[in-house]
């Protein structure tokens, strides 16, 4: 099949595959371009050349087909604790100072494994967290893992890998963090999966930083060998929504092939040990020398740092100085802003409420939200705006509670019945999640795909449909 997609039909889908997924093929990578479509017309039944070249050229392609051509022209290799540095230096330079601060200021934590691909990463940031909060099970703390492959998303909520995912990790972390299973894979611990929220999102196309689909105000992000894959236009487009979608101070981690001052003139670089982050700030870019920590080999058999090298075990109290290990005071930004938010005069409650959600004060935002509920208890959006907050604390039951309000008061509201699908979902209650996508798709389907879904943040109707077909497998 490669010998007979010519040149000019290979520079007619790659100029398609930029435009629609931002994935960058010039001329000189066209054999790696031709081998991913061969795979993928294979996966979705294209036998005969001729047949997969008219699914190459239509502009109407499916869901279903563009996600599998996705996952077929990107490359998903992956394993936990992959570059054991980057998680290091999240582990004694970035977590401690954010988190003696959050103590005092609602012991949130957002972090946000941006192309998770089958999860390994997300975990890794997961075990980070969980060993590094003195008390886990008394913080709001989570992490957000999106990709573009369903496929990939269930086999991370699942949960369930192969020894091979694990090559190179400590002994520790299948002690901890893992249990055998009767198929001899290894399952993540209950208690990690908690942290980790899956959503399906497309970096190229959909609507972030938005409350509703949680990408807003995050502490970090970790986006790595994913801008490798794009057009520079949409590596920018990427790159200036993901600095939008961090808290003052917040910190972007991406690959070393991918650093470059060019591409990150809105973020401060720092070099910490080796590892190069961007921090997100208002002064202008600098490069700050940080005192070095141990950085390993990069062979996968290559000893792990220091953090990696203990073994306290999962949600039990961490010695104090290890909380307070941190950075010098003088060398560290603040994750949140020292100013307070100033609304516009004018702003009603309602408009208060997203203004502080946005910036991550969840409690101010909820009794905003209130105060907008009170004034006007036949809105919807207020409620939607609620349990969208509550969600964000961690109180699903409250979110549930007002998104059946939402539903009482319009039955047709389809983020209410796409946010129930999710919630029920992750509390296991698996009928109920489907009744409600249906009926979203349902609703969908009688819209026109450009049309803007209200309360959204700017997502279209024919976006919110894949993102809804994504969570259902459909």
């Amino acid at each position: 099949m490669i010998a007979a997609l010519d040149t000019t039909l290979l520079g007619e889908v790659s100029g398609f595959i930029a435009e629609r997924l931002g994935l960058h093929f010039p001329e000189e990578r066209w054999s790696d371009l031709a081998r991913g479509l061969e795979a993928a017309g294979r996966e979705l039944g294209f036998e005969y050349p001729d047949a997969c070249k008219r699914w190459l050229t239509a502009r109407d392609l499916t869901t279903r087909q563009i996600e599998t051509l996705a996952s077929h022209l990107t490359v998903g290799e992956t394993y936990f604790l992959r570059d054991p540095a980057s998680f290091e230096v999240l582990a004694r330079e970035i977590l401690p100072p954010l988190v003696a601060r959050r103590v005092e200021s609602g012991r949130t934590l957002r972090l946000w494994s941006a192309g998770c691909s089958t999860g390994e990463e997300a975990y890794s940031l997961a075990i980070t967290c969980a060993r590094t909060l003195p008390d886990l099970e008394a913080w709001n703390a989570s992490v957000l893992a999106t990709d573009i492959n369903p496929k990939a998303l269930a086999k991370a909520e699942a949960g369930v890998y192969s020894q091979w995912s694990f090559r190179g990790a400590p002994g520790w972390l299948r002690e901890r963090f893992l249990a055998p299973t009767p198929e001899g894979k290894l399952e993540i611990a209950p208690t990690l999966k908690n942290l980790v929220h899956f959503g399906y999102l497309n970096l190229a196309e959909d609507v972030y930083p938005s409350l509703h689909n949680h990408t807003n105000a995050m502490d970090v992000i970790f986006c790595r060998n994913v801008l490798m894959y794009f057009t520079p236009d949409h590596q920018r487009r990427v790159v200036t929504a993901l600095h939008r979608c961090l808290m003052d101070g917040g910190y972007l981690v991406v690959s070393p092939a991918e650093a470059g001052n060019s591409l990150f003139p809105m973020f401060a670089m720092e070099d910490i040990g080796g590892v190069i982050l961007y921090r997100k700030t208002s002064r202008p870019t600098c490069v700050v020398p940080w005192p070095s920590i141990v950085s390993p080999e990069p062979s996968a058999l290559a000893p792990e740092p220091a953090f990696f090298a203990t073994s306290t075990p999962l949600g039990l109290p961490r010695e104090p100085a290890f909380v307070a290990a941190a950075a010098p005071a003088a060398t560290v930004a603040p994750v949140e802003s020292a100013t307070p938010i100033i609304a516009p005069p004018g702003d009603s409650p309602l408009e208060l409420a997203r203004t502080y959600a946005n910036q991550g004060k969840l409690a101010a935002a909820l009794v905003a939200c209130r105060d907008a509920v009170a004034a006007d208890r036949t809105n919807p959006a207020a409620h939607f705006l609620c349990a969208t907050i509550c969600e964000e604390l961690g109180r699903p039951e409250e979110a549930v509670a007002a998104l059946g309000k939402v539903l009482y008061l319009d039955q047709d509201f389809v983020l209410a019945h796409h946010g129930l699908g999710g919630l029920y979902k992750r509390l296991g209650k698996h009928e109920k999640s489907k009744r409600h996508l249906a009926i979203a798709l349902e609703l969908l389907a009688h819209r026109s795909r450009d049309e803007i879904v209200p309360e959204s943040d700017g997502m279209t109707c024919g976006r919110l449909q894949e993102s809804v077909r994504a969570m259902t497998g459909a």
